[in-house]
């Protein structure tokens, strides 16, 4: 394209770059350089965490769009909504324990072989040291404190953990007692086989697995 091309579209190969630049970086303009090019004109002007305005002017016409930017991630845990901003590389286990203070929720292995970090995510218990947390945002995260929501009245989970002693240390009882949790839900009275198969993906170092099993069994039993 020649200089006075150029010109003529009102719209160079850098302008063009610019705008799409603003694009990129978070602005809602849709296609402003589009605009440009059309012989239009716009402005964009963009506060992080606050608001986002956009004026396009195609006479006679002026149209303004602000719109409320908040480009903190969201997440729903244990039916309470936290606002705050996460690094892409985050754990959803260490966002719950080390900027949310839950900490019920144990770290164990940290590579997803023990079983220690579980919690629900829809529903669906999966271990937390392998999901990122941005991949959590707007889903229902359940957590072992879930369980015992006022630190006094006990869930039927874990009350029948406590009243059969289905631990000793207690480090690995909470991703135990998720599982359960979404065991149960699914199959309201599992036989001991299928709690196995359920629990299979946890570990206990202090060799309580049996009295878990079977204490699974009892829970679903109504025991």
């Amino acid at each position: 394209m020649s200089e006075e091309e150029k010109k003529k579209s009102g719209l160079s190969r850098r302008e063009f770059l610019k705008d799409a630049g603003l694009v990129v970086g978070g602005a809602a303009v849709g296609s402003i350089g589009l605009a440009s090019a059309c012989g239009n004109s716009g402005s964009v002007t963009t506060v992080q965490g606050g608001t986002s305005t956009v004026t396009v002017t195609s006479p006679p016409v002026t149209t303004t769009v602000t719109k409320t930017v908040d480009p903190r991630s969201v997440f729903n845990v244990n039916g309470k909504e936290y606002r705050m901003d996460v690094q892409p590389y985050w754990s959803l286990n260490f966002v719950l324990r080390e900027q949310m203070g839950l900490t019920f929720t144990k770290v164990g292995c940290d590579r997803g072989e023990c079983g220690h970090c579980t919690v629900l995510i829809d529903g669906v218990n999966m271990y937390s040291c392998m999901v990122l947390a941005i991949d959590a945002t707007n889903k229902k995260i359940e957590t072992a404190e879930s369980l015992s929501p006022d630190l006094m009245n006990l869930a039927p989970v874990a009350k029948g953990f406590r009243d059969n002693e289905a631990f000793q240390c207690g480090w690995c009882t909470a991703g135990f007692m998720m599982a359960t949790k979404a065991l149960l839900a699914a199959t309201p009275k599992p036989t001991i086989q299928q709690v196995k198969e359920a629990l299979s993906g946890h570990l206990c170092v202090c060799a309580c697995t049996k009295e878990v099993c079977e204490t699974v069994v009892k829970i679903g039993a109504g025991g």
